[in-house]
Protein backbone atom coordinates (compact mmCIF):
# COMPACT_ATOMS: atom_id res chain seq x y z
CA UNK A 1 0.00 0.00 0.00
CA UNK A 2 1.23 3.65 -0.88
CA UNK A 3 0.46 5.76 1.76
CA UNK A 4 1.57 9.97 1.33
CA UNK A 5 1.12 12.70 3.97
CA UNK A 6 1.10 16.54 3.50
CA UNK A 7 0.76 19.17 5.73
CA UNK A 8 -0.47 22.53 4.50
CA UNK A 9 -0.91 25.74 6.75
CA UNK A 10 -4.67 27.89 5.36
CA UNK A 11 -3.95 31.58 6.22
CA UNK A 12 -6.59 34.11 6.88
CA UNK A 13 -6.05 37.48 6.84
CA UNK A 14 -8.68 38.83 9.52
CA UNK A 15 -9.50 42.22 8.02
CA UNK A 16 -9.61 42.07 4.39
CA UNK A 17 -10.69 37.72 5.40
CA UNK A 18 -8.44 36.97 2.12
CA UNK A 19 -6.69 33.86 2.46
CA UNK A 20 -3.84 31.48 0.71
CA UNK A 21 -1.97 28.39 1.58
CA UNK A 22 1.54 27.79 2.16
CA UNK A 23 3.73 24.47 3.11
CA UNK A 24 5.84 26.46 4.97
CA UNK A 25 5.24 26.27 9.11
CA UNK A 26 7.54 29.08 9.89
CA UNK A 27 5.70 31.39 7.47
CA UNK A 28 2.64 30.36 9.31
CA UNK A 29 4.34 30.66 12.50
CA UNK A 30 5.02 34.68 12.04
CA UNK A 31 0.88 35.09 10.12
CA UNK A 32 -0.07 33.80 13.22
CA UNK A 33 1.52 36.10 15.68
CA UNK A 34 0.59 38.98 13.60
CA UNK A 35 -2.88 37.30 15.19
CA UNK A 36 -3.91 35.94 11.45
CA UNK A 37 -6.32 32.91 11.26
CA UNK A 38 -4.09 29.59 10.50
CA UNK A 39 -5.49 26.24 9.88
CA UNK A 40 -2.93 23.28 9.81
CA UNK A 41 -4.43 20.51 7.15
CA UNK A 42 -2.62 17.03 7.72
CA UNK A 43 -3.94 15.69 4.08
CA UNK A 44 -2.86 11.59 4.05
CA UNK A 45 -3.48 9.95 0.64
CA UNK A 46 -3.46 5.89 -0.04
CA UNK A 47 -3.58 3.38 -2.32
CA UNK A 48 -4.56 0.05 -0.61
CA UNK A 49 -5.03 -1.51 -4.14
CA UNK A 50 -4.95 -0.77 -8.06
CA UNK A 51 -9.00 -0.19 -7.66
CA UNK A 52 -9.03 1.77 -4.75
CA UNK A 53 -7.82 5.16 -3.13
CA UNK A 54 -8.51 6.80 -0.20
CA UNK A 55 -7.91 10.55 1.17
CA UNK A 56 -8.07 11.81 4.94
CA UNK A 57 -7.98 15.32 5.48
CA UNK A 58 -7.74 16.64 9.37
CA UNK A 59 -8.21 19.84 10.30
CA UNK A 60 -6.55 21.48 13.21
CA UNK A 61 -7.24 25.47 14.22
CA UNK A 62 -4.43 27.37 16.10
CA UNK A 63 -6.32 29.67 16.87
CA UNK A 64 -8.85 29.94 20.41
CA UNK A 65 -7.41 26.25 20.56
CA UNK A 66 -6.27 25.30 24.42
CA UNK A 67 -4.33 22.03 22.44
CA UNK A 68 -2.24 23.93 20.30
CA UNK A 69 1.60 24.57 21.04
CA UNK A 70 3.35 27.29 19.17
CA UNK A 71 6.93 25.48 19.66
CA UNK A 72 5.45 22.19 18.85
CA UNK A 73 7.69 20.27 15.75
CA UNK A 74 6.47 17.27 14.65
CA UNK A 75 8.00 16.21 11.62
CA UNK A 76 6.04 13.30 8.79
Amino acid sequence: MKTRTIIIYELVEPVANENFFTYNRYEALGRYAREWIVYEKHITMSKPSRFVQTEQVVTIAWNNNPEFEEKQDEYY
